[in-house]
Order: structure tokens, then sequence, then C-alpha cells
């Protein structure tokens, strides 16, 4: 096991355990299968978006529907941002990824 997924995990428990919230505990989730999707990738999603997203979602729905930016390559001649969009199931304490898609912005498709 690679030191980065070790410490992803080991996030989401600690989030799961600190009583959180659910929205931290989604947020979290999706964070630790986007770093393991885009491994040795360079980006970013704004955490604060992220929990604005979910937080007026209903409470006792079993799922939770959180977007926000997320840019890659901040900086580089080859940043470009895209919508990430994260679904997330509860069942107890436990939460797992039902959906997870990054969105382009057709704008940025056409660029010369």
């Amino acid at each position: 096991m690679s030191k980065r997924v070790f410490l992803i995990v080991a996030i989401l428990l600690l989030a799961a355990c600190s009583g959180g919230g659910r929205v931290d505990l989604a947020i979290d989730t999706c964070m630790g299968e986007v770093a393991k999707r885009l491994e040795g990738k360079s980006f970013e999603v704004d955490r604060t978006k992220l929990a604005a997203s979910g937080a007026n979602q209903d409470a006792g729905k079993e799922t939770l529907d959180l977007s926000a930016p997320i840019v890659f390559d901040r900086g580089l001649a080859s940043e470009f941002t895209q919508t990430l969009r994260c679904t997330v199931r509860f069942d107890g304490q436990a939460a797992s990824i039902i959906n997870l898609q990054f969105l382009w912005d057709l704008g940025e498709l056409k660029k010369p």
C-alpha cells in the first residue's frame, strides 16, 4: 500500500471518528476517491465550496450531492478547470461514492 493511500485511509478514519458531520464525511470520502483516481496529477479543490454545495440538503436523505470547481495544474500554462460532482451514500456511520464526475466547461474546449 502506498504512503498516499495509507494517508488517505487514515484521514477518512479520523474524519469518521471525529463527528465532523455528514458533509465533512462526504467531502473526505469524495476527496479520497479523487486523490486515488488522480494520483500523480496536480489538482486543487476548494473544500469550502464543496461544503457549501451540500450544506442545505435534507439531512434525512441517504445521499448527499457535492460539487465544486477542480483546478488542474494551477499556475502552469496547462492550467484548466472542470467541475467536480460527487454523490455519496450514507449507511450508518459509513459513506461510499455512488457517482463521481469531472465535467468540462465547453468554453475550455473551444480555446484556440
